[in-house]
């Protein structure tokens, strides 16, 4: 098995569904169906339930199985981000992709002194929606992307370095006076009746959101859909919530808004990502300066 077969199980895993997991691991449906049976074949033993094809469930061996490879990949981008140190910096221009978070994360502070201690290197921050800025980043127009998790599951391990930079947790956010707002925890099932306000497609949010939802057989009813999340918040009613992750959204937050956070928690990680192959001492100072910014926000 290779490590591009380990992350195509935490996908199947993750999204409970072969033909969705093959959309976002950009392969034929018919062969993440082959790489799951070479799987089961080399192991001895069934990761997936497949008799309903509606309904893929996960065996105990394939619980097991995820763990050990969740620890196989986060050892196998550690092992790339080590190397990174003793390869030469060679280009003198650096164009970091970001999604629109740099201020919420104090990422502009710090990226902005880095820039200062380094004259030498052309340094510049295009900020964009995550799916944009995944596309650049594949056709190299970009070195490095500030991405959420979420939004990295077509970029495979074997090809990109991912550095966990910051971790956020999913929060619903509702008027003060909402039914809803005098639960300390909110549960799925809870806003099957809400419409919501959300980020779009490709913003790292809507797609856990979704994922969440289908996994408690609810479908989100969306009736609003901005970039801007102050447009999102003065959207919000007796029966309308969004659901933003809680740094991003606290700039935004006034007393006529509470945050309550999911009766299971969704937790997601703000993410530098480069390709393995160019990683240098340049950037992982950049990553290590970033890293700090969370414990002194």
């Amino acid at each position: 098995m290779t490590i591009n077969d380990l992350q195509a199980f935490t996908m199947v895993y993750e999204l409970r569904h072969i033909s969705n997991a093959a959309v976002e691991l950009h392969l034929s449906q018919s062969e993440l169906s082959k790489r799951m049976h070479s799987l089961e074949t080399e192991l001895n033993i069934k990761l997936l339930d497949t008799y309903n094809k509606r309904n893929l469930k996960i065996t105990p061996a394939g619980e097991t199985f995820y763990h050990h490879a969740q620890k196989i990949i986060a050892d196998y981008e550690q092992m790339l981000q080590d190397l990174a140190t003793n390869r030469p910096t060679t280009f003198k221009q650096l164009t970091i992709g970001s999604i629109p978070v740099s201020g919420q994360y104090n990422i502009a502070q710090r990226i902005g002194v880095f820039d200062q201690q380094h004259p030498e290197i052309d340094l510049k921050v295009i900020e964009g929606e995550g799916h944009q800025i995944v596309t650049q980043l594949l056709a190299g127009k970009l070195q490095a992307a500030i991405i959420r998790d979420t939004q990295t599951y077509q970029l495979q391990p074997t090809d990109f370095v991912k550095q966990t930079l910051q971790q956020d947790e999913l929060m619903i956010i509702l008027p003060a006076n909402h039914p809803l707002a005098t639960q300390s925890t909110i549960r799925i099932k809870d806003l099957a009746h809400q419409k919501i306000a959300t980020l779009p497609p490709g913003s790292g949010v809507y797609e856990p959101i979704t994922q969440l939802f289908a996994r408690q057989s609810v479908t989100p009813q969306f009736f609003f859909e901005s970039t801007h999340i102050e447009t999102l918040l003065s959207m919000l009613g007796q029966n309308n919530v969004t659901l933003l992750f809680k740094q991003s959204a606290l700039p935004f937050m006034t007393d006529q808004f509470v945050m309550r956070s999911l009766a299971i928690p969704f937790m997601s990680q703000l993410t530098f990502v480069y390709p393995q192959r160019s990683g240098n001492q340049l950037l992982t100072d950049l990553i290590d300066s970033l890293v700090i910014s969370r414990h002194t926000n």
